[in-house]
């Protein structure tokens, strides 16, 4: 499987179309013959392959990049090394190896990102000695949990600089497996075509005008799904109103990327109704909702006025399913076609809300009209097209079609002669701020007519106002200080130059990667959950200095199991249970929802992570108590809860204990005190006892929360 997979992420990282070519160095005109080309990648990565399996494919592209593509398996284990090399210059382009080691090693680092990094840089100097001067290591510092404990490697992006402007997409991404310190993955990219003139760039000032007029913020609702409530809510901020399109630096226009919305974490489960011969009170009031639903044949009946159902369609699926944030239920029903011996096929869809009766959705496909379509000559222009549209919406909706505002797609058919459709996106306005997350949209056939999809995302949600917001000019100057808008190179896709394979590099003007929203309070960045991002600082507790689990401390820092909320850890005093819960769950799996880490936050904060251990039976609902202090026996029937050995230690007959102490040790916590001290995570204190009632401080928590992460579960 990871052959598979080496192989795969070797074919995609060509840029563009390949042909492959099995053939002799003459017949391919390779400059840098396959034995040349084993030499160097077998010398770049000081690579032994004796007792592997060896094979190469030839590979050029349209560019006329001309590549060997060199695969070692080993006989003996499963070790599988891919490398690209170009067969012009003898450039490393590409270098993948999986060990099954890899995947079995420590979930704590054995060695630091600096000493990584050092082994990426001595690599790229070996492999680019005159290229790697005109690179930078791209700083990681905005990026949120930049490294997991259980991340396998390191990660380094040096970039390209062209005359000190960043050419992004170029330059050498590596991964240093934090353990061994080898190179896992190799992977250069430098373009070779023409690059636009610096010197011939509008100025920075002139780009900001561009990008205000032409692309804009504004204040808008965002639609965003809330942990602790469990449902929808709208919240105010101001964003990229035609999203984070490029400013050609040379033109002064606007490149047509795809237009950006913020995010909406839009997460929930279906409800299903439930039927049983003894009825809980649930499932009572389920079957009461029930019966305020629109009936199979009344929906059906409705659905039929939007719709053309031609007699060649049948009735394939119907279904009535409740809403994922359980505002209401929804009839579906599909219908279809399909003659594969005269490779003719179509369907409809249609969503109609079980209460009212409101369409939802529509889709409809037709193989013999829109093939049809395609010979003849449009019927309908876009302005002819919106009109359609919007009479089909002032019919089916017309109260939520009042309250709505076209936005047009910018992009839209805009590389297309003869376009075969059209799609109109009319946005929520509420208290005069656009909601672009609750939308109407309509597609509409150029040459028929017809309405082919339509759906409604409109939510019944209460619109917050804030006061304080700050004005539009008071947002854009917020917007420039705290983003960086600046210069850079870039791979550009332009379809009217008829180009090959259409690639240029263009010199843009565009802001650094970030959410597209801003506070409209503050006017700080927000994340992609519309939450203000905490500044990144070089994170350091001043109270650990020389003292004895410094080193333990700072491991869990950078592995993200504890956070620096302030500049206090605290190591000498007693550890609450609900901060002992958080670590542990952190160190069994960081993919938990993640809250920023605050020694006196609310205790609320902590409910996710005490679902975890209750679910996990590390402790039970009973024994929670958030701000008691733990003792070493509680310590020690987490851990061995955690690890799944509960059910062993239960077994007290088969445990003996040497602790002094061991008389005074309840019966029922002799099996986690011996398995802690057996697999050295727990040790006895002075005079030889375990002292079970002892309070466990901050500092020996993170030692032994760094021995449990190092113990061999295989």
């Amino acid at each position: 499987m990871k052959r598979l997979i080496s192989l795969i992420l070797a074919i995609a990282l060509l840029l563009t179309s390949t042909h492959v070519i099995f053939a002799d160095d003459k017949a391919n005109g390779a400059k840098i013959s396959l034995e040349k080309a084993i030499e160097i990648a077998r010398k770049s990565f000081d690579l032994n392959t004796e007792s592997y399996e060896f094979s190469h494919s030839y590979y050029g592209n349209v560019e006329g990049t001309k590549q060997w593509q060199l695969n070692w398996n080993s006989k003996n284990n499963n070790h599988s090394i891919s490398i690209n090399v170009d067969a012009d210059s003898g450039d490393i382009l590409y270098m993948y190896q999986w060990k099954d080691d890899y995947s079995k090693q420590s979930k704590l680092a054995k060695y630091s990102r600096e000493e990584a990094q050092k082994v990426a840089e001595d690599l790229l100097k070996k492999l680019q000695p005159t290229r790697y001067k005109e690179m930078s290591l791209k700083d990681d510092n905005n990026y949120e949990l930049r490294y997991y404990y259980n991340s396998p490697t390191y990660n380094f992006y040096f970039i390209r600089k062209v005359n000190g402007i960043e050419f992004q997409g170029d330059g050498v991404n590596i991964s240093i497996n934090k353990n061994t310190l080898e190179v896992v993955n190799y992977y250069f990219n430098w373009s070779k075509i023409a690059m636009p003139d610096p010197a011939k760039a509008i100025s920075l000032e002139k780009a900001k005008e561009i990008f205000n007029k032409e692309n804009g913020i504004e204040l808008a609702y965002i639609i965003k799904y809330d942990q602790k409530t469990k449902k929808n809510i709208a919240k105010l901020v101001y964003t990229l109103k035609n999203g984070n399109r490029p400013i050609d630096a040379i033109t002064g226009k606007v490149l047509d990327y795809s237009i950006y919305y913020p995010a909406y974490d839009l997460l929930g489960a279906e409800g299903a109704i439930k039927t049983s011969l003894e009825l809980t009170p649930e499932e009572k009031r389920e079957i009461e909702q029930n019966k305020k639903y629109l009936t199979r044949e009344q929906a059906l009946e409705i659905a039929k006025k939007y719709v053309k159902i031609d007699k060649k369609l049948e009735l394939e699926s119907e279904s009535l399913y409740k809403n994922y944030d359980n505002s209401g239920a929804t009839w579906s029903f599909s219908w279809s076609y399909n003659d594969a011996s005269k490779n003719e096929y179509s369907y409809v869809n249609i969503s109609i809300n079980a209460e009212n009766g409101e369409i939802v959705s529509l889709y409809s496909y037709d193989s013999v009209r829109d093939n049809a379509a395609r010979t003849g000559t449009p019927k309908y222009n876009i302005e002819k097209a919106k009109e359609l549209a919007e009479n089909f919406l002032n019919a089916v909706l017309p109260e939520k079609f009042a309250q709505t505002e076209y936005r047009a797609n910018l992009n839209q058919n805009n590389q297309v002669d003869k376009p075969i459709s059209y799609n109109f996106n009319f946005i929520r306005i509420v208290n005069g701020i656009p909601c672009p997350g609750n939308n109407l949209n309509v597609t509409v056939n150029a040459y028929t007519g017809e309405i082919t999809s339509f759906y409604s995302n409109w939510m019944n949600i209460d619109f917050p106002m804030l006061d304080n917001i700050m004005t539009i000019d008071k947002a854009y100057e917020s917007l420039y200080k705290n983003v960086n808008f600046s210069l850079k190179f870039i791979n550009h896709y332009d379809y009217t130059i008829r180009t090959t394979n259409n690639r240029v590099v263009k010199l843009v003007y565009s802001f650094d990667d970030f959410s597209g929203m801003l506070d409209p309070v503050t006017g700080k960045p927000l994340d992609y959950n519309a939450e203000i991002i905490k500044e990144k600082e070089e994170t350091a507790f001043d109270d650990i200095k020389d003292h004895w689990a410094e080193k333990d401390i700072l491991t869990l820092l950078e592995a993200g199991i504890i956070e620096a909320g302030s500049n206090k850890f605290l190591p000498n005093e007693n550890i609450k249970q609900k901060d002992f819960i958080k670590m542990l769950i952190k160190s069994l799996e960081p993919s938990y929802v993640v809250i920023p880490y605050a020694y006196d936050s609310a205790d609320e904060e902590y409910d996710d992570y005490y679902k975890q251990a209750i679910s996990r039976k590390i402790i039970s609902e009973k024994e929670k108590n958030m701000n008691s202090e733990i003792t070493r026996a509680d310590a020690a029937k987490m851990l061995v809860r955690a690890m799944d050995l509960g059910f062993i230690a239960e077994k007290t007959d088969i445990f003996a204990l040497n602790y002094t102490d061991k008389d005074d040790i309840p019966n029922e916590l002799k099996g986690y005190i011996a398995i802690v001290t057996g697999l050295d995570i727990m040790s006895g204190k002075e005079g030889g006892v375990f002292a079970p009632n002892d309070k466990l401080k901050r500092a020996e928590t993170a030692s032994l929360i760094v021995k449990f992460l190092k113990v061999d579960k295989e």
